[in-house]
């Protein structure tokens, strides 16, 4: 198969140029080996930049307080903590343990001077947004349109900054929560993130609004030829369901009653797999223009990451591999399984050219839109193939 013929060169060179965790283990108590942040941390605490508890833990679910945050920048920035600046907070005094930090951390611009600086408060989401871009000058002018992040939200350029620099992508429902708390764990990802390139992801996919209700991808931290390729092949896509949006919008003006409130389109995505080999796509589409029901529809990309390339079902096997029959009965033995289609529904087997399916880590995943192969109520079917079936 195709998957496994690609890229140990890759591999090697990635290897050339990550930062190596494997000797850097946590001896924190509450921080396992299978722990998501687990490298993060390891790295900032071998660097002495963001360490433990004395009972051996790392309150890994723990806010993250101003003061904690100002000691981390400082250290990881080695700044100069032994005569700073005077600052003018009355919360913080010079014989406080943190106070030198504090200091530095102002001086160098991360934070800003005022009557207070509440160094025991959590700091959120957004707040993290700000200072990590002041201490690490980050520049950038693309857009960024997390669902809950308003163009004149007081952090705007600092949170699409973040995700213009792969330091977060968001959540996978395509906000941000700026307003939520940071924990010691999350706080230990953004910053390694923003110190070490290697612990970023090699693309992120940030969030594009097409229209009021429509989102579409956008690709950051590809080469230049393959992530235009990509992003010219999302912005169509957005781009048209932008132009559906407004189609619909017509309809409802010229509807009667109340029904013309309801009627509704809106397209969101979401990330199946980002790596190496493929970049998979879904859009999911919804719209009720009037009827019973409104009608669900799936719209699948799946990319060469390597070349930009949208690939079709056969795309995926070498020419030998006879990837249509173990994929038509997978889903006729699946379909048989859980009384499918019954008798007025036919499946007349998939297509080599088909574009109606999505790569997971698991396998190739085919899928059909409501009332192909099955009645509405089964909504979109679909049927997951494991990569070893082939």
């Amino acid at each position: 198969m195709k998957r496994y013929l690609l890229i140990s060169a890759v591999t090697f060179v990635t290897a050339l140029f990550a930062y190596d965790s494997a000797d850097a283990e946590t001896p924190f108590s509450d921080v396992s080996e299978s722990f998501w942040a687990e490298e993060e941390v390891a790295y900032l605490n071998e660097e002495d930049v963001l360490t433990g508890y004395e009972n051996g833990t790392f309150g890994v679910n723990d806010p993250m307080t101003r003061a904690q945050a100002a000691r981390a920048l400082a250290r990881v920035h080695d700044l100069d903590t032994s005569e700073p600046e005077s600052v003018s907070f009355e919360d913080v005094q010079k014989g406080d343990s943190a106070y030198p930090e504090i200091a530095a951390a102002v001086e160098a611009g991360y934070f800003s001077d005022g009557e207070t600086f509440q160094p025991h408060e959590t700091i959120t989401r957004a707040q993290m947004a700000a200072i990590l871009s002041r201490a690490y000058d980050l520049t950038g002018e693309e857009t960024v349109d997390y669902k809950d992040v308003p163009e004149d939200h007081w952090a705007y350029d600092d949170i699409r900054l973040l995700g213009e620099h792969r330091l977060t992508t968001g959540y996978d429902d395509l906000t941000f929560r700026p307003a939520e708390d940071v924990t010691r764990s999350q706080f230990s990802v953004f910053l390694a993130r923003a110190e070490e390139e290697s612990f970023r992801a090699d693309a992120a996919v940030l969030p594009q609004r097409a229209a009021e209700g429509v989102y579409y991808p956008r690709m950051v931290g590809l080469e230049d030829a393959v992530q235009e390729s990509i992003n010219t092949t999302l912005n169509e896509q957005g781009q048209a369901s932008a132009e559906e949006s407004e189609e619909v919008e017509e309809l409802a003006q010229d509807a009667n009653g109340e029904l013309a409130e309801d009627y509704v389109y809106e397209e969101t995505y979401r990330i199946e797999q980002n790596n190496d080999e493929y970049i998979s796509i879904v859009f999911e589409e919804y719209q009720f223009t009037g009827g019973v029901h409104g009608m669900s529809q799936h719209t699948a990309y799946t990319f060469d990451a390597q070349t930009g390339e949208t690939l079709t079902l056969q795309d995926l096997f070498a020419e030998d591999t006879d990837y249509v029959s173990v994929i038509n009965e997978t889903i006729e033995t699946e379909m048989e399984d859980e009384a499918l289609g019954g008798s007025y529904f036919d499946f007349d087997g998939v297509e080599p050219e088909t574009d109606q399916f999505y790569v997971t880590e698991k396998g190739p995943v085919v899928y059909f839109q409501p009332y192909e192969i099955a009645p509405y109520a089964e909504g979109i079917p679909t049927f997951t193939v494991p990569w070893d079936e082939f």
